[in-house]
């Protein structure tokens, strides 16, 4: 169903001459990454409905998935398998960040441990994709600047007490590291 829908919206701009034949290909991956964000979205405003945690799920996901665009990290071969686990993954982090659990020393000594992680490792690429030297050096800076950013962004809320923002990108950046961790054993296996 993934590859009709795929096909048929390339068809469609095929057909009123907007795309070429020679781009297939580019534009049905391209259709096919954002049908696969737009269903993971759905799935997570759905659950965020349904638990009552969608601001929860927000201030997780936004952070997390502005850098992991560009810092990369593990893939899961198939479409459906990194929905799932993604969606298992927002989820217990929204479940995580409504406890209101206090956010401890040690979480925040494992968040700066993360930041690390994340600065010296980024970007991970995917077995699928290989990442040239240069995408790695622009991917890498980009990463790094928008960590920072979103460190500066954690200080700020930290100092003016919304604490869940800060939780929120504390929990991201874990999520994340792990996944930079996971990423390169499967990469270096």
């Amino acid at each position: 169903m993934w590859k009709k829908t795929t096909g048929w919206l390339f068809e469609v701009q095929n057909r009123n001459g907007i795309l070429e034949e020679k781009d297939r290909r580019l534009y049905e991956y391209a259709y096919g990454v954002l049908l696969g964000r737009v269903a993971i979205y759905l799935i997570i405003v759905i659950l965020g409905i349904v638990t009552g945690n969608w601001l929860e799920m927000l201030v997780f996901l936004l952070p997390f998935t502005v850098l992991r665009q560009y810092a990369g990290g593990i893939h899961l071969e198939k479409a459906g398998s990194c929905m799932v686990v993604s969606s298992i993954l927002v989820l217990l982090c929204g479940q995580y960040l409504a406890s209101g659990s206090a956010v401890m020393w040690q979480i925040r000594i494992i968040w700066l441990a993360a930041v690390g992680v994340i600065f010296v490792m980024a970007p991970v690429d995917a077995s699928s994709k290989k990442l040239d030297e240069k995408e790695k050096k622009v991917y890498g800076m980009r990463a790094r600047a928008i960590l920072i950013i979103e460190c500066a962004i954690a200080g700020v809320f930290s100092v003016t007490g919304y604490f869940l923002v800060v939780n929120g990108i504390m929990v991201a950046h874990i999520v994340l590291a792990s996944g930079l961790i996971l990423g390169w054993i499967k990469n270096f296996f």
